[in-house]
């Protein structure tokens, strides 16, 4: 195995060299990358954090909620600090959230299909 490493290297070593600029083509190649991963996968992670934190700043009680572990309940008070919510999981039974917690706002609306 070891001749063949050695004979690796050296293949490799007698590669030509790269073409002259070839340092400013990496330069370019390596903004474009970037900048296909910011389009592709930060910028729209922003965008849909952004839109989350809308959701919470609207968060009132009296809305029927999903936290991020899967509960659903009615929240029954939101704390006027904006750190915790209290949801009603079942009739007498409140659990305390911080208000992160909160995935989704339902609503009572029921989708329907359209036919023709």
């Amino acid at each position: 195995m070891e001749p063949f490493v050695s004979q690796f290297v050296v293949s490799i070593a007698q590669a030509a060299p790269p073409p002259a600029g070839g340092g400013m083509m990496t330069i370019v190649m390596m903004l474009s990358l970037f900048g296909i991963m910011y389009f592709l996968m930060i910028r729209p992670q922003q965008k849909k954090q952004k839109e989350h934190q809308e959701m919470l700043k609207k968060l009132k009680a009296g809305d029927r909620i999903m936290t991020t572990s899967g509960i659903l309940g009615k929240v029954t008070y939101v704390d006027p600090e904006e750190k915790t919510v209290r949801v009603e999981v079942a009739p007498r039974v409140e659990i305390e959230f911080v208000r992160n917690a909160v995935a989704h706002i339902l609503t009572d609306q029921i989708p329907t299909l359209e036919t023709n």
